[in-house]
């Protein structure tokens, strides 16, 4: 059976369009159409070229598809839309299955993970009408505990912050959660918007502008969310103006309040199942500090987080629902780089085409591990792509850890992002105790650790503010090539990992294929482009 899961839609509150390809339960393919079409979040769009991509992956064509799934059980006539629009860009349209937004969401952590039975948490800003989800996964099987509807949604609340922060909702979260560590939570408070309420939470509708039936589109991200008498230290910030210590305090706060809500939640769920082992999605879960605080708690003792938690990972989750539902157990992917990939005779063509300059090395990694000890940055695009927000090690930028400078080098000449924006580690998956606090496998950036207090000045340029770090842990058998670059990079230096963000510059998405890293490498201070065997510097 072939199911090709989608998300993403047509409304312009629609984002993170995604196709994923499964076959007799194996996930074969999945990419973000945003990495095709180069619009962050691909809003408003199906993902045309990532199903196209997925297709190609497989070496089959739509009429091989059996069944289209799509995270929106409550969409009214979307059915006869995803028909057409089959029918009028592929000639032809297999058997169409609508399933639940947060059931989808729930699929695409638990069917990924190794753990049964298993508490499932989604959590976002709203799809099908709901925004929470706790659910058990046992067996193969998926059962709802409770849902809560929206607009009582932690999502909404992280977003009403965003915008009061002066940043952009469903964009700039991870923004806020950076800035949080800034902050002092008891300057503020924010117990009147968002409170704990019996085993679950409350959300002051009183600040929101946001309709109270669910059926209703949210509004845009052009449009203010919160009510003009939401007043907390000022008014809210302009995009423009300077960031003071009350914004750093708002963030803060707004960051203890979300964590405090979700280990309520968790401790309910525990004492309710007897059952310590939980796997999160939905985008609230993107938030890896608040993934620290669950972790750090001592309320469960395994949790997982999968890089694609949020509606991009819909599309996995829904074809994976799907598989279940028709007796076919989803296999747990072997890993998470599933995205398009590109041979060396290819980035050869490229870049004989552009006319450029180049080396070859059967040695790639030693070459890059002598750039970025020399103080370099350096671009490193390699095999597949990644699928979720985090650059995990084939569509990345690279430099020193160790470096004090190194942050605000990469900040101002490379990503041109705020200074406040905090850089990950990828470490070796072995050597990760020796660096970090509590940790043994954390591959996928999902989860920030503490940095052991001696190693602050050892790797500062990755040690963030409050002393943690989101960290990567790699093996060789989860990224072989990138495995050995650190492995060369410690052989000079020591120290076993490099720092580690996304090939991109800020407000695009991760580049997807060479001509893009090309570009990205050309428009920014990067000193260095590994692509393949390929090496190029300025």
């Amino acid at each position: 059976m072939i199911v090709l899961g989608l998300s993403g839609g047509i409304r312009s509150g629609n984002q993170d369009g995604a196709a994923a390809l499964i076959q007799d339960g194996h996930v074969i393919a999945a990419a973000e159409e945003e990495r095709f079409t180069r619009m962050k979040h691909a809003s408003g769009s199906l993902p045309l070229r990532a199903i196209h991509y997925c297709l190609l992956e497989a070496g089959i064509t739509i009429q091989d598809v059996d069944t289209i799934t799509f995270p929106g059980e409550t969409y009214r006539n979307f059915t006869d839309i995803l028909s057409d629009y089959f029918d009028f860009h592929f000639g032809h349209c297999p058997n169409i299955k609508l399933l639940d937004h947060h059931r989808s969401h729930a699929a695409s952590a638990y069917y990924c993970w190794d753990q049964d039975p298993a508490l499932i948490l989604t959590m976002d800003f709203s799809g099908d009408g709901m925004s929470t989800l706790a659910a058990v996964g046992e067996q193969g099987h998926i059962r709802d505990l409770y849902r809560i509807p929206k607009p009582n949604s932690l999502g909404v609340f992280y977003s009403l912050l965003t915008q009061y922060l002066g940043f952009e909702k469903d964009n700039d979260e991870y923004k806020v959660m950076g800035l949080s560590a800034f902050g002092d939570p008891n300057q503020q408070d924010l117990s009147q918007v968002l409170h704990i309420e019996g085993d679950h939470y409350r959300l002051n509708t009183d600040y929101l502008k946001l309709s109270l039936d669910p059926s209703r589109p949210s509004p845009s991200k052009q449009e203010r969310l919160y009510t003009r008498n939401l007043s907390l230290a000022q008014r809210g910030r302009l995009n423009h103006e300077p960031i003071t210590p009350d914004h750093y305090n708002i963030a803060a706060c707004g960051q203890k309040v979300l964590e405090d809500v979700v280990l309520h939640l968790i401790k309910q769920l525990v004492q309710q199942t007897g059952i310590r082992s939980l796997c999160l999605a939905g985008g609230v879960a993107l938030n890896c500090a608040m993934n620290r605080r669950i972790k750090e708690s001592g309320l469960v003792d395994r949790l997982y987080v999968p890089p694609h938690v949020s509606d991009a990972g819909l599309s996995i989750g829904s074809a994976q629902l799907h598989c279940s539902e028709q007796g076919i157990m989803p296999l747990r992917p072997e890993n998470f780089y599933l995205g398009p990939s590109y041979t060396d005779e290819d980035i050869r063509v490229i870049l004989d085409k552009c006319h450029l300059p180049y080396t070859i090395h059967d040695d790639i990694e030693e070459r890059a591990a002598q750039d970025i000890d020399e103080g370099k940055i350096v671009g490193w695009f390699q095999g597949r792509m990644e699928f979720g927000p985090r650059a995990l090690g084939n569509r990345s930028i690279l430099a020193d850890p160790r470096d004090p400078k190194m942050t605000d080098k990469i900040n101002a000449l490379v990503k041109f992002r705020e200074s406040f924006r905090p850089f990950a580690p990828s470490v070796l998956q072995e050597k990760a105790a020796e660096y970090f606090v509590d940790v043994t496998s954390s591959p996928y950036m999902t989860i920030t650790h503490r940095v052991q207090p001696d190693k602050y000045t050892v790797v500062p340029a990755i040690t963030h503010v409050n002393g943690t770090a989101r960290i990567q842990t790699v093996s060789q058998e989860s990224n072989s090539r990138f495995y050995r670059l650190i492995q060369a990079f410690e052989k000079r230096t020591g120290v076993p990992m490099v720092l580690n963000t996304s090939l991109n510059v800020m407000g695009q998405p991760m580049v997807c294929a060479p001509r893009q890293a090309i570009e990205t490498f050309y428009g920014t201070g990067l000193h260095a482009l590994a692509m393949g065997s390929f090496y190029l510097s300025k």
